[in-house]
């Protein structure tokens, strides 16, 4: 019995020195953080800004039309060409807007601007074989297509004599020439003198009379 009291009161000791360790432990870091509390508020520490945060990369413009169909020449050379042209195979826009990263709208505008020139309207002749991307054969141009693509000629061809056709000249308005005036008719002139009467011989006398007396 004694000795359990003993061995009781030898961990009551132990335990207390512990807690009297740990006791110590904190003190001594209740006086250090009120050491930098006051380096703190004598100083205070320099906040680093924010790191900078690089813009995000703009996000690729889509080309114009013209600019998508330029491109097209150079990554699909076996399909697109600038000078004798191939009919393409029905339905290509779908396998460009499988590859291309844009959208079918601006796909289909390109293509557009490919199938309206008039080189390639004249290469749609019945019979003639199509080609895909790769320029490997894909079909042939049916006589429906041929039919479509001779009346797009025709409207092109009518198109262009209509722009190129001179224009007639509009006649200049003729003026009407002012009115005349009327002459007056000029009353006859009277005459002056009057048609010397005969004289008669008394005046003759009289007038011998004043030669004579003159001289």
């Amino acid at each position: 019995m004694a000795a359990s009291v003993l061995q009781l009161l030898e961990l009551l000791e132990t335990r207390l020195d512990q807690k009297n360790a740990e006791l110590e432990a904190l003190r001594a870091e209740n006086s250090r953080l009120k050491q930098q509390l006051a380096r703190w508020e004598a100083a205070p520490p320099q906040v680093a800004p924010p790191p900078a945060v690089e813009p995000a990369a703009e996000a690729t413009q889509p080309p114009s039309p013209h600019a998508l169909l330029k491109q097209w020449y150079q990554r699909y050379p076996n399909a697109f060409f600038k000078g004798h042209t191939k009919p393409l195979k029905v339905g290509i826009h779908h396998d460009l807007a499988e590859r291309e990263p844009w959208s079918g709208k601006l796909v289909r505008r390109a293509l557009a601007n490919y199938v309206n020139l008039p080189r390639y309207i004249k290469s749609m002749r019945e019979g003639v074989e199509r080609v895909d991307l790769e320029g490997n054969p894909a079909g042939k141009v049916d006589k429906e297509a041929a039919q479509h693509a001779s009346a797009r000629r025709h409207e092109s061809r009518a198109t262009t004599a209509t722009e190129t056709a001179p224009t007639p000249r509009a006649k200049p308005a003729q003026r009407t020439p002012p009115p005349r005036k009327e002459k007056r008719q000029e009353a006859p002139r009277q005459e002056k003198t009057e048609q010397a009467k005969p004289l008669s011989l008394e005046d003759k006398l009289k007038g011998l009379q004043q030669k004579f007396e003159g001289r």
